[in-house]
């Protein structure tokens, strides 16, 4: 399986641009069998949808069915969304053959606003596609490594966080998808975008990391790119069977 990090230069709030993009992305990259892009590809960080026009979730699933089968590649993002008059920060993950995933993120970024309008997610979701179980996070998540634990009654291969991480914290971006990789034996990926918005710049740093916590492919910082790699899911889980640390990890429980 082979899969490709966009590291994008979002339009802000030029919905039809940032879809063009991708599909330039698509034709260039026709060996996908993946294509990931950032916490809200289409808009930028938008904090308060109810001031901006947004598109429906029904129109964005609609979209991302149509690009997926064309171009015969599954399609993974984030995309600021409205649905039944409630606004959602919401993670897709669409194939070819039309199947569709969300997810709502969960830890909604409040220093920033984000928990004003938007809807928080309530539940963990795993995509599966063509044998790898992916469980979709979106940036801020990446801070609570609760959410993001393995366990057995939910597996997983791979963590995508989807992100508009800023510059001037892109050490704790370095620090911690490593850090989520290797304490859950799993890939991490990391996709974060580039350019300016209203709020601040962003430098990128989209990376695929090993479950032993190094890097396996990246972009260059302040570069608008694919990189692209294929997970070994095998040897990931020979790993998880000869140095088995998740047996010892404490059981919890989820409350909000």
């Amino acid at each position: 399986m082979k899969i490709g990090l966009f590291q994008q230069d979002i339009t802000w709030l030029d919905i039809e641009t940032n879809y063009k993009k991708i599909e330039e992305q698509l034709e260039k990259n026709a060996d996908l069998d993946l294509l990931v892009m950032p916490e809200m590809c289409t808009t930028g960080f938008v904090t308060l949808p109810k001031n901006t026009s947004i598109e429906s979730s029904e129109a964005c699933v609609a979209k991302l069915k149509e690009l997926a089968s064309h171009f015969a590649t599954a399609l993974c993002g984030s995309f600021a969304v409205e649905e039944s008059g409630k606004y959602y920060n919401r993670a897709y993950f669409v194939t070819p053959q039309g199947e569709v995933w969300q997810a709502n993120k969960r830890h909604l970024f409040t220093p920033g606003g984000e928990g004003r309008q938007y809807e928080y997610g309530k539940d963990r979701i795993v995509a599966e596609y063509m044998g790898v179980r992916f469980l979709l996070l979106i940036c801020y998540d990446l801070r609570f490594p609760v959410w993001a634990r393995y366990t057995d009654d939910q597996p997983y291969d791979c963590l995508i966080y989807m992100a508009n991480w800023p510059t001037q914290r892109q050490l704790a971006w370095q620090t911690l998808l490593p850090a989520r990789a290797i304490e859950n034996q799993a890939y991490v990926l990391g996709i974060n975008r580039i350019g300016n918005d209203d709020l601040c710049p962003y430098q990128g740093g989209t990376v695929a990391i090993h479950p032993y916590g190094h890097i396996v492919a990246q972009c260059q910082d302040n570069l608008e790119e694919i990189c692209a790699f294929e997970p070994d899911i095998k040897k990931m889980h020979e790993f998880r069977q000869k140095f088995p640390s998740q047996t010892d990890a404490d059981i919890f429980e989820i409350k909000r």
